[in-house]
């Protein structure tokens, strides 16, 4: 067990950052947390009050430090007697690649340098699922399924791979580190963003979905292991966080189900996907967002399953119901 005198959380006004942070609302161990703009806390405010009527009241009970993992003065000044951090800052998507690129690759750098400066004794490095590479053989993708650079791989597998190698370089320089790869993560947090799209837009009204599955793993549950890995005694190992592994088309009819709406029923076929990419990929060079990467029309599309025994087993560990987690969401959803 690791003895903890200051907790930093980067990206605590995001998904995984700001349910991680309502883990600490009590903690006897000072929480910081890094922030960019005083409007992104409301945001945090949100998911606590998700928790419980009235959550947000323990929002201001943290530390919170305005700075930028692409700024290193705001760094310096964040990670000052840090003992553990949790790295948890990132961008998704819109926007473009060298920015995605900057975001997750060198602001993990800026994150790691700094954390080695000021001797942080254990970092806890945010992946994703999208970094792990196609098994060989007919069996769901594990740990010691590695990266494929040459494969066809989006823009933000691209980055996270480069983020974990970040993490990766901190184990070498005498950082302990644990590695977590989520699936699709679900949960309360933005509407606009990640997983929250598919309750907006089903919500709208979503007339299709596409032909692939993939693993689906509970915000809450991310957060619990990644406290749990933390303070347990594993260092320098990766792990993937799947509650179940499940098509598209189900999620969304899930979702529609709580929701009141009438389930996505057309199947968007890959030659579909694939003209609507190319022709975002022409509007890209006029200055329009590329809303759909090619090699996100195969993810889409494709038949992905996870193994998440070895976190199970590192710490007797269990995942909650995508069905339950569903439900749960679907009905903050209509209340928020």
């Amino acid at each position: 067990m690791y003895f903890y005198a200051m907790i930093l959380i980067t990206g605590g006004t995001g998904l995984v950052g700001g349910h991680l942070l309502f883990r600490f609302r009590e903690s006897e161990i000072p929480v910081r947390v890094l922030y960019r703009t005083t409007a992104s806390i409301d945001k945090t405010r949100e998911i606590f009050n998700s928790y419980e009527e009235k959550g947000e009241r323990f929002v201001d009970r943290f530390e919170w430090i305005q700075g930028d993992i692409l700024e290193v003065p705001s760094l310096e000044i964040a990670m000052k007697g840090v003992t553990q951090l949790y790295h948890c800052a990132a961008v998704i998507t819109g926007v473009p690649f060298w920015q995605m690129k900057k975001i997750n690759v060198t602001g993990t750098s800026n994150v790691v340098n700094v954390a080695l400066a000021h001797q942080v004794k254990k970092m806890c490095y945010v992946s994703s699922i999208a970094t792990i590479g196609d098994p060989v053989g007919d069996r769901a993708r594990n740990e010691e399924d590695f990266f494929n650079l040459d494969a066809k791989n989006s823009n933000y597998a691209i980055s996270k791979y480069g983020g974990e190698m970040e993490a990766w370089r901190a184990t070498q320089e005498g950082m302990d580190v644990v590695i977590v790869n989520p699936g699709i993560i679900i949960g309360e947090g933005s509407w606009n963003s990640g997983s929250g799209l598919f309750f907006s837009k089903v919500k709208s009204g979503l007339w299709y979905y596409t032909s692939g599955s993939s693993g689906f793993v509970d915000v809450r549950d991310v957060v619990n292991a990644m406290q749990q890995l933390m303070d347990s005694d594993v260092v320098n190992d990766r792990f993937i966080l799947v509650s179940e592994n499940t098509c598209f088309k189900s999620i969304l009819s899930q979702i529609a189900n709580f929701l009141g709406k009438k389930p996505p029923r057309f199947q968007m076929s890959q030659w579909m996907l694939l003209a609507i990419s190319a022709v975002t990929k022409i509007g890209s060079w006029f200055g329009f967002p590329r809303v759909l990467e090619r090699a996100s029309v195969y993810s889409l599309s494709e038949r992905s399953t996870y193994d998440a025994r070895k976190v199970k087993e590192a710490l007797d560990f269990s995942f909650s119901s995508v069905y339950d987690t569903v439900e749960r969401v679907a009905s903050f959803y209509k209340r928020s």
